[in-house]
């Protein structure tokens, strides 16, 4: 009883990060394409539209996706930062002055929440880009576009 409950938590938690899978484009730098395939499974998703907070899941994301974070930093190459990017739907526009603004706070909200925890490495920025790179789960409108991602970028 107690491994099928571990084995049903585990699948849940599993389920829950997955969700926000990004699509992920090679760089040329294998360690750099590594480490971007890892982050792109801690996805924080559940964003309400129109708003830059997120209900308690977000929050439980968050808790999941520190640990990735922290594990990938000092492996992240020269010349490269760790970037929490924003995102939007498409509401009003995929490039929307509100929706840069949107997903720039979104980005804010988990960058500072990030230094609460700890991760205070100058090698993670943070950056809004609206509607500009949807995923590929779901719509322009879904639910899923409104997410805040992990990826390492050139400096």
């Amino acid at each position: 009883m107690k491994k099928t409950l571990l084995a049903l938590i585990a699948l849940s938690v599993a389920a829950l990060v997955s969700c926000g899978g990004e699509n992920i484009k090679p760089t040329g730098n294998k360690v750099v394409d590594e480490l971007n395939t890892k982050l792109s499974t801690v996805s924080i998703t559940g964003f309400p539209s129109g708003k830059e907070t997120s209900s308690a899941t977000w929050d439980m994301k968050l808790t999941i996706a520190i640990p990735v974070v922290k594990e990938v930093l000092p492996r992240v190459p020269g010349g490269w930062v760790l970037q929490v990017t924003g995102h939007s739907d498409a509401e009003g526009g995929i490039t929307a002055a509100n929706n840069y603004k949107l997903s720039a706070a979104r980005a804010k909200m988990v960058f500072d929440r990030l230094r609460e925890k700890g991760v205070k490495d100058p090698k993670v920025t943070q950056k809004g880009v609206a509607g500009t790179m949807m995923s590929g789960k779901c719509g322009k409108m879904g639910a899923c576009q409104r997410r805040v991602s992990f990826r390492i970028v050139p400096k």
